[in-house]
């Protein structure tokens, strides 16, 4: 007897006995022999996980890293992708390189950045100084499997010194930048040459709008980093840090009443630093003349702001200049009306723009109050300083019509009543070649001259010799354009007077635009101090992405 027939016997046995129990066991038994009978027709396949390994074993790869900001990172972990280091592309596997902080909590910088997609990294380190971790991520295209590999990366910041160069891009016409000069002729104690540009973008992650006007760093604290730079445009003024230029002071950041129209024309400092709360920060937007009095030793930084304007009553247009390091309580500001052709001052913190007494002009060179020139532009240089007490004269170019002046002021030593403020006039014309097409003027504080920048020239004018300019320096390309001038100097007497700038008196900055390259460029050079000839057989040159409009020294206490 088969199996078919012995079950149909057995289930003709349990339907005659009619009980529930027997009706279950048949349905069970029926499943029992259904699944004894199936034949399994399916066809599997095993294989092991595709593995995907990252090894820094023999690569000399560090535990960590330390470097300075800016510095190249170059790391080179071996992938292994089932059992075999990848040396091209062929591997499934895709990279990723990253870069966060390694701090969290409040006041951490949480933005995580990109670095690179190549299976090795070779790139420099943008983000400002602070300890972040550098990580690799590979991931299997197969299966979207992940391996992870990181590292420690401590970012130090180089910014405590310098040469500060503010441009408007070549790529982004109406927009301005920051680059960063670090050599030994720049920043003391350098053995490095560096050329940082775009900072403020490469900082903050957006542009800075408006064309430039000035980039200074005041020295509001002798306490290293405590200080801001202050970048000026004709749309806007902002703050950044002096060490890692992150924006610390918007505009309205500035004031305690902010003005409703963001239109500066010149952004500047009073005083030589020397007497305690005797400095103030100036600004001058849509024509109104601001100043905050600061005390210079103050550890904490900036701790006041710019008040309300001065009055100014019978006030024209305004030039874009204040004159900068006066030694004396007597003035807290002093600026030039271009529509009356005459100087006006604050007092000490006073509210109002006030005139200067009656000049002689049998003592003074011309009359302060009426003199029938505009301002073209100006800079501070030798005048009755010594060591750390400067007390310089402002050295002025000046246009009567087509006529061109080099006028010298003391508002160092003076009083707004003393009669002879106006200390020198010098005719131009006949002397100075290419004057009228002058683009920038930079005055010695050692020796008697002045440079001014034409075309594709720098000129020296030895302006009480009567002689005629002399060409100090050309461009190497007759469509460079000499846009800015800068003898290394800095206004603050006791950083000055105990040789805190490097190279100062003896280096000057020339600055070049190219308008069909749209290149620029910033060669520097050793300086004879008292003459200014240049040694020319030495020189930094850098390429500058964009059109320079000013330059300054970075403060630093090294």
């Amino acid at each position: 007897m088969n199996h078919q027939q012995t079950y149909k016997k057995w289930c003709k046995s349990l339907v005659k006995s009619n009980s529930y129990f027997s009706l279950f066991t048949l349905s069970l038994f029926t499943l029992i022999i259904l699944t004894g009978c199936y034949a399994d027709q399916g066809n599997y396949e095993y294989h092991e996980l595709e593995s995907v390994g990252i090894d820094t074993i023999g690569t000399g790869l560090q535990a960590e890293y330390a470097i300075m900001r800016f510095d190249e990172l170059e790391l080179n972990p071996t992938i292994m992708y089932n059992g075999k280091p990848v040396t091209d592309n062929s591997a499934p596997l895709d990279y990723m390189w990253t870069i966060f902080s390694a701090v969290s909590g409040t006041g951490a910088n949480a933005l995580i950045d990109t670095l690179g997609y190549e299976r090795h990294l070779k790139t420099a380190i943008t983000r400002s100084g602070g300890n972040y971790y550098v990580q690799l991520t590979v991931t299997n295209r197969n299966d979207g499997i992940r391996q992870y590999w990181r590292v420690p990366v401590a970012v130090s910041e180089v910014f405590d010194g310098g040469w500060m160069v503010f441009y408007e891009r070549a790529d982004a016409e109406g927009y301005s930048d920051l680059a960063l000069i670090l050599n030994p002729w720049t920043k003391q104690n350098a053995n490095f040459n560096r050329c940082h540009t775009d900072l403020y973008e490469t900082t903050n992650g957006e542009k800075l709008r408006g064309k430039p006007v000035r980039c200074l760093d005041i020295a509001v604290s002798l306490t290293a980093g405590n200080n801001y730079i202050g970048l000026c445009t004709d749309q806007t003024l902002v703050g950044v840090s002096e060490n890692g230029i992150e924006r610390a002071l918007e505009f309205k950041d500035f004031f305690h009443q902010p003005p409703t129209t963001e239109a500066p024309v010149w952004y500047g400092q009073h005083g030589s630093g020397v007497m305690s709360g005797q400095s103030s920060e100036i600004l001058i937007n849509d024509n109104h003349v601001y100043t905050n009095t600061y005390t210079f030793s103050a550890t904490e930084g900036r701790t006041t702001r710019f008040s309300v304007p001065k009055t100014d009553t019978g006030i024209g247009t305004l030039a874009a200049w204040n004159a900068e390091v006066p030694q004396t309580l007597n003035y807290g500001v002093v600026v030039y009306d271009q529509d009356y052709h005459r100087f006006r001052y604050a007092a000490y913190n006073g509210p109002r723009l006030e005139e200067f007494g009656e000049q002689d002009l049998d003592i003074a060179a011309f009359d302060i109050n009426n003199t029938g020139m505009i301002l073209l532009m100006g800079d501070w240089g030798k005048g009755l300083s010594e060591g750390m007490g400067l007390r310089p004269f402002d050295y002025l170019l000046m246009a009567k019509g087509t006529e061109r002046y080099l006028a010298l002021t003391n508002f160092a030593t003076t009083k707004p009543q003393d009669k002879n403020i106006g200390v020198g006039l010098y005719a131009m014309d006949g002397l100075c070649p290419d004057i009228d097409k002058a683009t920038t003027i930079a005055s010695s504080h050692v020796g008697s001259y002045i440079y001014y920048g034409a075309g594709d020239k720098v000129y020296n004018f030895a302006y009480a010799s009567t002689l005629p300019a002399t060409v100090a320096w050309t461009a190497p390309s007759t469509d460079e354009e000499v846009t800015c001038v800068r003898i290394m100097k800095y206004y603050h007497g006791t950083v000055y007077g105990y040789g805190m700038v490097p190279y100062s008196d003896n280096l000057v900055h020339i600055a070049t635009w190219n308008a069909t390259t749209r290149k620029g460029h910033l060669y520097e050079y050793l300086i004879n101090p008292a003459s200014g000839i240049l040694d020319e057989s030495e020189c930094y040159d850098y390429e500058i992405p964009g059109r320079v409009k000013d330059m300054a020294w970075k403060f630093s206490m090294q």
